[in-house]
């Protein structure tokens, strides 16, 4: 155990989440396009138009995903240099689209999860700022078709979870005073709507405001650091008192 922790410390490796290569990246995209592509297609809906190889059947939806599909591998090596709003976009359709269900929507949003937690959205991404705020602009207006409350709660914890992901990402310094108040405000609708569904729906969403409350103090000094966001920092920093106060309640 000593060994590995030594070799580990050695490598930069203690406390950090190791950073896939962009070979094992591009195999992780390409497996949640089939996961997303396989849930929609034992939809009936979407399985009509998933059938056969003719793009003009093809909803919009499922065709965006079959082409990222096909360019990933011919990116290779480059996916420093991609503009992450090129490979995010199909997933973000999904989820804003309000064709699609709660399965459907469930998947894609894992999907984000995934591409927020293994860090490949460092701060050395190009245009990593626009991608984390139309991360969050989607995910905060999420719509789905509810078919039956358990489904409906399992998006809701979804939801929560890419929400806290994105404060916790390396390029959560990129998110604006706008967009971390969106992320504040809708995990605080969502422990409202919680009271009247299921127990852990309702811890996770404690659980989840309580964290997004910390992450945003402990962020504080670097907001008032930056003399062109003071005008904003007053509104974030009222806004997390209530909400800080509304916890402690």
């Amino acid at each position: 155990m000593g060994d590995v922790a030594t070799q580990s410390r050695r490598n930069g490796y203690i406390g950090d989440i190791i950073k896939p290569s962009r070979g094992a990246f591009t195999c992780m995209i390409n497996s949640e396009i089939v996961a997303v592509l396989a849930v929609m297609r034992r939809n009936v809906r979407w399985g009509v138009s998933y059938v056969g190889d003719d793009d003009q059947l093809e909803h919009s939806l499922i065709h965006s995903l079959k082409e990222l599909r096909k360019n990933i591998f011919s990116w290779k090596h480059q996916w420093q240099n991609v503009d992450p709003v090129v490979y995010l976009q199909p997933f973000l359709d999904v989820i804003q689209s309000d064709e699609t269900g709660a399965p459907i929507t469930g998947v894609a949003l894992s999907s984000i999860y995934k591409i927020l937690t293994i860090d490949i959205l460092d701060l050395d991404i190009v245009n990593v700022g626009d991608a984390m705020h139309m991360i969050v602009d989607v995910v905060t207006s999420c719509r789905f078709e509810v078919t039956d409350p358990t489904s409906e709660e399992v998006v809701l914890m979804k939801i929560l979870q890419v929400l806290l992901a994105c404060m916790k990402s390396k390029a959560a310094t990129r998110l604006s005073n706008k967009h971390v108040c969106m992320i504040a405000n809708t995990c605080f609708r969502i422990v409202h709507q919680a009271s009247s569904k299921g127990e852990l729906l309702q811890r996770i969403a404690r659980h989840t405001i309580h964290e997004i409350v910390r992450c945003i103090f402990a962020r504080l000094p670097e907001v008032h650091s930056k003399e062109h966001e003071m005008t904003d920092v007053s509104s974030l920093s009222v806004s997390g008192v209530v909400i800080c106060n509304f916890y402690s309640g």
